[in-house]
């Protein structure tokens, strides 16, 4: 009888627990988030990358080209060449985005990345001969400037982004090559997307 008694005991105290940690477990969901899991969730959260979209991206992360073809839609820099790999040769672009020398070269890049030029046209110079660079430069003012706003969405007038050009080196120039790429790009910085459509 005794044995029973604590038998009956034990059960109606396990029940009496029970009863207890479902009323305390109803209490905290009820009650509102537990901490722990705010806790948890604020110790998830992802600052993000902490680099900056204007960073100048490396060489490696493009197509570089001594000798380059201008293709309308082409993201590119004009970089330098060095013991540091290929760089910038400046911070805000020049109109001509022309290589000179073996030390300089064209680097084709994601237009998502930072960038110097846009190429918004190819356009032939359609001059007499194998013109020098004056000659093409002057060709490609007065080309590049309707082209702009063909593919930007508004005239170069009201824009706040200039034209350049790229133009054929002058071993192209000797093969009687005289395709200008018009350029557009941000004289206060690098583009960091596609000017296509934009409106800028």
């Amino acid at each position: 009888m005794t044995r029973i008694r604590s038998a009956t005991a034990i059960a109606v105290l396990a029940v009496a627990l029970g009863a207890v940690t479902g009323l305390a477990s109803c209490s905290t969901t009820s009650g509102g988030t537990p901490v722990t899991l705010s806790t948890t969730t604020t110790s998830t959260v992802d600052p993000g990358p902490t680099t900056t979209t204007t960073a100048e991206p490396a060489a490696s992360e493009g197509k570089a080209f001594y000798v380059y073809a201008p293709v309308e839609g082409d993201c590119i820099d004009l970089r330098a060449t060095g013991d540091q790999g290929a760089a910038s040769t400046r911070a805000e672009p020049d109109a001509n985005a022309t290589p000179h020398g073996s030390n300089e070269l064209i680097l084709r890049l994601d237009c998502n990345r930072p960038h110097q030029y846009e190429v918004i046209a190819v356009v032939p110079a359609g001059l007499p001969g194998h013109p020098d660079e004056p000659a093409l430069v002057t060709a490609a003012k007065q080309l590049c400037p309707p082209a702009f706003a063909t593919f930007v969405g508004t005239p170069y007038q009201n824009s706040h982004l200039e034209v350049g050009w790229v133009l054929p080196t002058e071993s192209q120039r000797s093969r009687g090559i005289q395709q200008i790429g018009c350029l557009a790009f941000d004289p206060a910085g690098k583009l960091t997307s596609s000017v296509r459509g934009s409106g800028r």
